[in-house]
């Protein structure tokens, strides 16, 4: 009853807006920031209302068929291992048919801090997705604020003005959509 009072009212409670991120660390030269990944701690109550929707989301993406083929990030039974076999396999195909073969990989850095609010939620509209849904999106997006713990030590609060929670459950379902269409810029033949 509560998640579906915030949902009809399009409002996020202030609590949810606010993240502690924590930097983890991924190897190397421990005294070198860039060595870490920076994860949002967030509302666990938040999160299960994320879980919610974006079940509902994705359940509405797959049976609309609106996820381009080529995806392969954040979503179930697809991962870079399944990316680098179908990968594997067209370029063996068309190699064995002696037709030419371009290779492109895109790594997004930082990618998640530089989505544009407004360009996803256009996209997010484009995609079919309305009314209370896109509303409070907009609201778990926007008057966004974190700090940063190291040990017990915290930072003040900061505005976030662009990108997805990292650490969320809501955010990597928001960046792919994001880059879903990605592949459009290119002919047909690219896969």
């Amino acid at each position: 009853m509560m998640f579906s009072s915030f949902f009809s009212v399009h409002q996020v409670p202030s609590v949810w807006s606010k993240a502690v991120v924590t930097p983890i660390f991924k190897g190397g030269d421990s005294c070198d920031a860039i060595n870490y990944r920076p994860i949002s701690l967030t509302c666990v109550a938040c999160k299960l209302m994320e879980r919610i929707i974006a079940v509902q989301v994705l359940d509405y993406l797959r049976v609309n068929s609106l996820i381009s083929k080529q995806q392969h990030g954040f979503l179930s039974r697809h991962s870079t291992v399944t990316n680098l076999l179908q990968s594997v396999n067209d370029w063996t195909l068309a190699l064995n048919n002696r037709q030419n073969v371009a290779i492109a990989y895109i790594d997004y850095a930082k990618a998640f801090d530089v989505v544009s609010h407004v360009k996803l939620l256009h996209k997010l509209s484009a995609y079919g997705i309305a009314g209370d849904l896109l509303a409070w999106i907009r609201a778990f997006l926007t008057r966004r604020s974190q700090c940063t713990r190291i040990n017990q030590s915290y930072s003040q609060y900061t505005h976030i003005e662009s990108g997805v929670i990292q650490g969320s459950v809501l955010g990597p379902l928001l960046f792919l959509l994001y880059i879903n269409d990605v592949t459009d810029v290119f002919n047909g033949d690219c896969k």
